[in-house]
């Protein structure tokens, strides 16, 4: 799982993150809300190991991100919003190259790409250069990346932003999928409030790097006496707005 406590970020003198706190639990799909600007990305990289907190702890599965940095990025998969695929590598030759920064046996290498082939439906693009591909398809082969190691943890910071309706349809099927995601702990930032509602089990929200909800989208409706997810959550954010 991923805990995350009074998490501080500064960055030249601004606060970007102020005493974020939240947990995403293993087997679920956790979401992560906020408006643009909210530091949704800031903590995405303090998650995976790119920046460092100024204050504050994050576990990942029970290791520090700053003391136990290495083994934090054994466990983990991103998918960023722009995937930062290799133009002139086929897609097989990525994840055969990623699968070796974590020590896989080649055979075991082989397995698991022949895997991630069906499980993802990359049989037109795996010998492709990932120049070549689609948004939708160069996003496939980027969770593909992400999974090839077969981590606990999977972070995923707005896959499906730059996508089109098919494409980003698509990608929401397969983060559906139990085959897929199985029993990792999944923590997804969105800003599309019906994708949260569709793929997560439970939603985080954050406006200007402070958590301003926590809980299942029935338990944030039912806090809030909305009739939907949507003005629940809309409606948590103008009153936070307002209070900041």
């Amino acid at each position: 799982m991923i805990e995350v406590q009074k998490l501080v970020r500064d960055l030249g003198g601004t606060r970007i993150l102020d005493e974020l706190t939240f947990t995403a639990n293993t087997g679920e799909i956790t979401g992560f809300l906020g408006p643009n600007g909210a530091g949704k990305t800031t903590t995405m990289r303090v998650l995976s190991t790119l920046l460092k907190p100024t204050s504050g702890q994050v576990l990942i599965e029970g290791f520090d991100i700053e003391r136990d940095a290495t083994e934090v990025r054994r466990r983990i998969g991103l998918v960023t919003e722009e995937p930062s695929l290799l133009d002139r590598l086929t897609v097989r030759e990525q994840l055969t190259f990623s699968a070796r920064m974590y020590d896989l046996a080649e055979t075991t290498i082989r397995e698991r790409i022949d895997l991630l082939i069906e499980l993802l439906g990359l049989h037109d693009g795996i010998d492709k250069r990932a120049g070549a591909l689609s948004k939708g398809n160069r996003q496939k082969a980027a969770l593909a990346r992400a999974l090839v190691h077969d981590p606990p943890v999977l972070l995923l910071d707005e896959p499906t932003a730059n996508l089109d309706i098919v494409a980003q349809a698509g990608m929401q099927s397969l983060l559906e999928r139990d085959d897929v995601v199985g029993t990792k702990t999944v923590f997804l930032s969105t800003h599309v409030l019906d994708e949260a509602e569709r793929l997560c089990d439970r939603v985080v929200g954050i406006v200007e790097g402070r958590t301003v909800a926590s809980g299942t989208p029935e338990e944030i409706i039912a806090a809030t006496g909305a009739s939907s997810f949507r003005d629940a959550f809309l409606g948590l954010m103008a009153e936070t707005a307002m209070s900041v």
